[in-house]
């Protein structure tokens, strides 16, 4: 999956630490009096804890269904190949190629564009299931590869429906304006005193984390190696094709490959569409 620019909370968080702690040393203290400060505090602080409470729960909400999504439908594409490869295996030969290039290419993606990415894989492994040969004596196995399928076409529709940020624009708009507010006011009270100054980098550090927190989990990138990376290996694992990572993810630190083989797609330094696949072993 493709790394987006603003994923990186740890790291811009600690910038945002450093950067506050500077400003102690550029703003000059009680440039906004007590009464007005006091006053735009309190009203900025409660506006901003209210609609970032507002979209916290939001998404979350969206994050946790699309979470639940991807469990079922990996578990539905393993049921799928198992029942395919017990019905006839040279189908089960040709969807095998079809998940894997399935789980690949969602990966060369963000998790909250992939269900549109990975359309016209989806459609070819319905292809095949449609065009499974007809057997009367597993007419029972046959139903259930369809029953199958029903599931996966479901959940693939509420993946397109949550493949959306939640937060638009304007809204981020409104929350950095109201962000910015109470840091600003925090700063213009400081007294020159060091605990107010310790508390005016912790106030203005959490709200940027609060922030980073909105951002990750409508982006679907928190703890995302477990999330969108991990669950789709297991999918890889069972039906026999080794485990696989963009090259981007890797060198970003957004997921770590155990010990053992594994393959890495690249994409070509002079440009292009298709990635190149090396395989890798790491550890003993």
């Amino acid at each position: 999956m493709n790394i987006h620019e603003r994923t990186r909370t740890p790291i811009v968080f600690c910038t945002a630490v450093i950067l506050f702690t500077l400003l102690l040393f550029v703003i000059p203290p009680k440039f906004i009096s007590p009464d007005l400060g006091n006053t735009v505090l309190t009203i900025s602080t409660f506006l901003f804890g209210m609609i970032a409470g507002f979209f916290i729960v939001v998404t979350t909400t969206d994050y946790n269904t699309l979470k639940g999504l991807t469990a079922s439908e990996t578990g539905k594409l393993i049921a799928l190949y198992e029942n395919v490869y017990a019905y006839d295996r040279g189908s089960a030969d040709r969807l095998k190629i079809l998940i894997d290039k399935y789980v690949r290419d969602a990966f060369d993606t963000e998790l909250i564009d992939f269900a549109h990415h990975i359309q016209l894989d989806f459609e070819e492994i319905k292809k095949l299931v449609r065009e499974l040969p007809a057997k009367r004596e597993l007419s029972s196995l046959f139903q259930q590869i369809f029953g199958v399928m029903d599931g996966l076409i479901d959940i693939h529709q509420n993946e397109i429906v949550l493949g959306t940020r939640t937060v638009s624009p304007f809204q981020w708009f409104v929350l950095d304006i109201l962000s910015i507010l109470p840091i600003v006011t925090i700063y213009g009270l400081r007294t020159g005193a060091p605990f107010f100054d310790i508390v005016a980098v912790t106030f203005s550090s959490v709200i940027v984390l609060i922030l980073l927190i909105i951002q990750a989990i409508d982006l679907y990138v928190w703890n995302e190696e477990m999330f969108s990376f991990n669950v789709y290996e297991e999918v890889l694992r069972s039906i026999g094709e080794l485990p696989y990572y963009p090259r981007e993810s890797i060198e970003k630190g957004r997921v770590h490959p155990g010990e053992g083989e594994y393959r890495i797609g690249t994409f070509p330094s002079r440009g292009g569409k298709e990635r190149t696949i090396e395989v890798v072993r790491n550890g003993p």
